[in-house]
């Protein structure tokens, strides 16, 4: 218990002051505020959603199945065989045509009839490759194969068969890529619903004529992820959105740079781009929370494979995101928070002193009471 104040002449505790009995609300509103900051932390995180449901996309080469389901292959061939490319690659003139071919192999031990199609080539959307259904409205339209009982292809265990491939380009084709494939599938009925499994060989064919490679910076946007660590280094991650405004098509990374944001790029293997094509290049690297962030994002276009093409220069755009620590911050408002209530104390602690009339020395008083002592006394007696 703190001693008692002597003040004016009287003993006794002064009153609490006034900034003494806000206290408690100052401190519950700097509370409120650290856990404020502290949710905006989390709320400050980027989202990620959830994946949605997909088809498989198409696969090259052999069918993944299990043992107890039809297996089979196919690859590119010439007449006595798979001859170990892994693509049909043709360039045409406007109105030429060209002839290739395909082997067949049923890997199981079941005769199996396949369905065997042309298709236009595509790309999913993780990137991989595939051949778009449906009826083909480009290059797959201009690809016809023999040794089809109505482009059904039935093959006895082990069996391999060669089918020709022919390609009659339009005279009025338009030069540049023009993606295709072949699809090799089976359908199956499994508790009422048709399942189709698909494998497929893959046709890089080019329209000769006036070739263009370019690429081309859309957007933007960048965002940063703190680390719960006060003022530690977060993650800034730079999403860049990149068309392919050309006619062949292009490979595409992306590296950022700039103050507070380590060096990075969106990795050694490019994404793809046909003609045509948009998709999104993105690149994670480490930043400090300096409040603002801002930098250089590089676009670098890249020949893919076998293409015999030259890649245009890389393209550059700026970038912008806000970098706040806040777990930093929430540890600032705490520590003002405490500073604040220490002050307070302190001024609690002093002793109030005020003027009392009353209880003050009547000076006046005392200084003629001396002088009326220290004077001479005279005696007046009766005579």
């Amino acid at each position: 218990m703190r001693p008692a104040a002597r003040v004016a002449g009287r003993t006794g505790i002064p009153p609490a002051s006034k900034d003494f009995a806000v206290y408690p609300r100052t401190l519950s509103a700097l509370a409120a505020a650290a856990l404020t900051v502290i949710l905006c932390a989390g709320a400050a995180a980027p989202a990620v959603a959830a994946p949605s449901a997909t088809v498989p996309p198409l696969v090259v080469g052999a069918a993944s199945t299990s043992p107890s389901s039809p297996q089979w292959s196919v690859a590119p061939a010439n007449a006595d065989g798979p001859d170990g490319r892994i693509s049909l690659r043709h360039t045409v003139d406007p109105g030429g045509n060209i002839a290739d071919a395909i082997a067949v192999t049923n890997l199981g031990a079941e005769s199996t009839s396949y369905l065997v199609a042309p298709g236009d080539g595509v790309l999913g959307d993780d990137g991989a490759f595939d051949i778009a259904s449906g009826e083909p409205r480009d290059a797959g339209a201009w690809v016809s194969i023999s040794g089809l009982d109505a482009g059904v292809l039935t093959l006895g265990p082990g069996e391999t068969r060669v089918l020709p491939v022919r390609i009659d380009v339009p005279a009025d084709a338009v030069p540049g890529d023009h993606p295709a494939g072949i699809v090799v599938g089976v359908s199956r009925g499994d508790g009422g619903v048709t399942v189709t499994n698909r494998i497929g060989v893959r046709l890089h064919l080019q329209v000769a004529g006036d070739l263009v490679a370019a690429l081309e910076v859309d957007e933007t946007n960048a965002s940063f992820r703190p680390s719960w660590i006060p003022f530690a280094p977060g993650v800034v991650r730079v999403e860049t959105r990149v068309s392919n405004t050309g006619n062949v098509r292009l490979g595409a990374t992306s590296a950022v740079a700039g103050a507070g944001i380590d060096a990075a790029s969106s990795g050694v293997e490019p994404v793809e781009l046909l003609p045509g094509d948009t998709t999104t290049v993105v690149v994670e690297s480490s930043a400090w929370p300096i409040l603002a962030l801002s930098g250089t994002v590089e676009v670098r276009p890249a020949v893919l494979g076998d293409d015999a093409i030259i890649a245009p220069t890389a393209a550059e755009a700026r970038f912008a995101a806000t970098a706040v620590s806040w777990s930093g911050l929430a540890l600032l408002v705490l520590a003002a928070g405490a500073i604040v209530a220490g002050v307070v104390l302190r001024r609690r602690g002093r002793p109030r002193v005020e003027s009392d009339p009353q209880g003050a020395p009547d000076t006046d008083s005392d200084e003629q009471a001396v002088t009326a002592e220290s004077g001479p006394r005279v005696e007046v007696s009766a005579r």
